[in-house]
């Protein structure tokens, strides 16, 4: 018994898309490289948000270990200055100073300065990645319009010239 032939398929999408007039089949391959701008785009902006969400997290980390570490160094060396003053009767004697609670400052106010920046820059970028969403969305229908009207025009046009023969 000979083996039997494959039953045809309904054509796909790139099937119609080689059945498509020229001038259609130009606005389709325009259409494919707007989205595949989009869709670069959109991957590009989701990574630079990933690295947003990861930079605002650094900075958020800078405020909460630099209040933590420079509070409680400053609360020791409180101590020490208050216990220095009580043993030695002397009002004027002040805290020592040691870089710890310098350095836990500054990572507390450069948090404190970075954290707004980036949460607005993630703001901006989650708008940017809705819009190329949407973009992608619409040239998806423009592109589906392309396919539809290219076979309706290539189906007409093969209509019309088997009307003149």
């Amino acid at each position: 018994m000979a083996p039997s032939a494959p039953l045809p398929s309904p054509p796909t999408a790139g099937q119609q898309a080689s059945l498509l007039p020229s001038d259609y089949q130009y606005r389709l391959d325009d259409c494919e490289m707007a989205l595949t701008r989009h869709r670069v785009t959109r991957d590009a902006l989701q990574g630079r948000l990933s690295w947003t969400y990861a930079s605002a997290t650094l900075d958020g980390a800078f405020v909460v270990a630099g209040s933590a570490i420079g509070w409680r160094r400053f609360c020791s060396a409180d101590s020490q200055a208050s216990l220095l003053r009580n043993i030695t009767s002397n009002t004027l004697l002040l805290r020592a100073f040691t870089p710890v609670p310098l350095l836990a400052a500054v990572a507390s106010v450069a948090g404190l300065f970075c954290l707004p920046a980036d949460l607005a820059v993630a703001s901006v970028v989650r708008e940017r990645v809705a819009q190329q969403e949407r973009a992608i969305r619409n040239g998806e229908l423009v592109r589906l319009d392309i396919i539809r009207e290219g076979t309706n025009a290539a189906a007409g046009g093969a209509a019309s010239t088997s009307l003149i023969q």
